[in-house]
């Protein structure tokens, strides 16, 4: 390699692998690196996230029922996968039916019998501290069941609560390092013009 054009595109693919979210769509549930969201998919505004019975603000130790729901124009097909979700909750424990919901790499998720569906209940306990914050991010995905990622979307929602006794704001966090899921994708796009650029530059 002996041009410097050459290096920077080298360097550049090197980028582009390190932030390129490594997210294959599972039947069997998403793990970390779905974090950010089902990216192996595509985001539709007609997509949404719900998560209904959270508190404005809760009491320590305490129970609260919660439903998921992910609403979509994607057509069901039946006896096949409707949909599918990524969780992370900042403080206390989700109780859950075992059967259709799994904790997987810090978070919670669905598993194959939860996927015949786009609703999924479960309970949030609250933290024993009641000064504290919880940050919510769901990811939901609604499939069309090809068994393939074509014609699925996703959508992503955040909350953020406090305790009874919390002070403080309760503006939703990003992402790491301030970047949601849309910007990483801007991010990963300006990237790969940029190496594209660069690569016809060194070949004159």
């Amino acid at each position: 390699m002996n041009t410097l054009g050459e290096r920077i595109v080298l360097l550049g693919i090197l980028v582009l692998f390190l932030i390129a979210p490594a997210v294959t769509g599972s039947p069997y549930g998403l793990g970390s690196e779905a974090n950010e969201g089902c990216l192996c998919h595509t985001p539709v505004d007609s997509t949404g996230v719900e998560l209904a019975g959270l508190p404005d603000a809760y009491e320590a130790n305490t129970t609260y029922p919660l439903t998921l729901t992910v609403t979509s124009d994607v057509m069901t097909r039946e006896n096949e996968s409707q949909g599918g979700f990524r969780m992370t909750v900042s403080n206390g424990t989700l109780v859950h039916n075992d059967s259709e919901i799994q904790y997987l790499d810090g978070g919670w998720t669905h598993r194959l019998n939860g996927t015949y569906q786009r609703v999924w209940n479960m309970s949030w306990v609250s933290p024993s501290d009641s000064t504290s914050r919880t940050d919510f991010v769901v990811s939901g995905n609604a499939v069309n069941g090809n068994g393939d990622t074509s014609g699925d979307a996703w959508a992503t929602a955040t909350y953020a609560i406090g305790g009874v006794d919390f002070e403080g704001d309760l503006v939703p966090r990003e992402g790491i390092d301030g970047l949601d899921s849309s910007d990483r994708i801007l991010l990963l796009v300006a990237l790969v013009g940029i190496v594209a650029l660069l690569w016809t530059t060194s070949k004159k």
